[in-house]
């Protein structure tokens, strides 16, 4: 800090400054934010796991043929990877259920981009 009060301080030393204050206010905010998309994350698939072994498949990789629906995947039954027939209903759970997998999943590598640059300072 210079001691003559005509003396200006440097403009990028000042811009610093304030993303640094801005960071130190943000940081707290984001990092909790983050670590709950990550735990919705985890548990939101985990839950399509159990579903989908449950089923015994799913939806975005089943079929819809002669109005019957068809999940893809591990039969629980039998171990074989196959079509097991399910209800719309079922279907379409596991349709939206895979969705928000991949929704949760972009927003978790997001998060992950933004955390990272937030904790490095960049």
């Amino acid at each position: 800090m210079p001691n003559n009060p005509n003396q200006r301080i440097p403009k990028g030393i000042l811009q610093r400054a304030r993303q640094e204050s801005r960071r130190r206010k943000t940081y707290p905010v984001l990092s909790k934010l983050y670590f709950a998309v990550v735990i919705v994350s985890l548990v939101n698939f985990f839950l399509f796991l159990a579903g989908t072994f449950y089923i015994g498949g799913d939806a975005v990789n089943g079929k819809t043929e002669n109005g019957k629906y068809y999940v893809w995947g591990y039969r629980h039954h039998d171990g074989v990877k196959g079509f097991t027939e399910v209800s719309r209903g079922v279907f379409d759970y596991s349709r939206w259920h895979v969705y928000s997998v991949w929704g949760t999943w972009t927003a978790m590598i997001l998060g992950s981009v933004l955390y990272m640059r937030l904790r490095t300072g960049d």
